[in-house]
């Protein structure tokens, strides 16, 4: 958590192997062995990068593809149309969509949804590809205080069904202290304050 433009895009870019730090190591668990994500190469950071998924908080998909298209051509997914439908339905119900609804999606366009709508199935995107940490730049940004609420339940729902590590940096401390097990404060590319949200109240207060 931390106000725009103090690092918390930099820092989950990091986290993500999308760009080097300057300084120190970023180290992330895979089985058993740490891996070093300031080390390129398949056998250090390339290793790893296949099991995150990101999504920017400046996302978009793709408008000429269906949400079907999107969640499965677009990605590079290449599956049986019906596993690739029910996979999709899957992801989509896990994202908050009824079924009834997920189904009649498929075949919409982007343009097609509402604003909320669109960022669910942008983070179903994510989940398809079924990485076991997921990177969420600003989740929030952009929605109203219904659509905030909601996918703030859909990422407290996410931990519990898949036990996933979910990351995400948001300039909401509200939505922060609600969702989040454990919190970092930054403040100008710095960690100010850390712990879980019991901890960070405290010494906030």
């Amino acid at each position: 958590y931390g106000p725009p433009g103090l690092g918390k895009t930099t820092l989950s870019k990091l986290i993500a192997g999308l760009i080097e730090p300057s300084d120190g190591e970023i180290e992330i668990r895979l089985g058993e062995e740490w891996i070093d994500m300031s080390k390129k190469g398949p056998m250090h950071r390339g290793r790893v990068t296949p099991h995150i998924g990101l999504l920017h908080q400046d996302f978009s998909l793709y408008p000429y593809k269906t949400i079907l298209g999107n969640l499965t051509d677009a990605i590079s997914l290449d599956l049986p149309s019906e596993f690739a439908k029910m996979k999709s339905l899957h992801v989509l119900t896990a994202v908050g969509f009824k079924e009834e609804e997920a189904a009649s999606l498929l075949e919409k366009y982007p343009d097609q949804m509402s604003g909320g709508e669109r960022h669910r199935v942008a983070l179903a995107q994510i989940l398809i590809k079924e990485p076991n940490i997921i990177i969420l730049d600003e989740p929030f940004i952009g929605l109203d205080n219904k659509n905030k609420k909601n996918i703030g339940n859909i990422l407290i729902k996410l931990v519990r069904r898949y036990h996933k590590t979910i990351i995400f940096t948001s300039s909401f401390a509200n939505y922060s202290l609600k969702i989040a097990d454990n919190i970092l404060v930054l403040n100008n590319g710095k960690i100010v304050v850390e712990g879980t949200k019991k901890e960070v109240l405290k010494k906030g207060s």
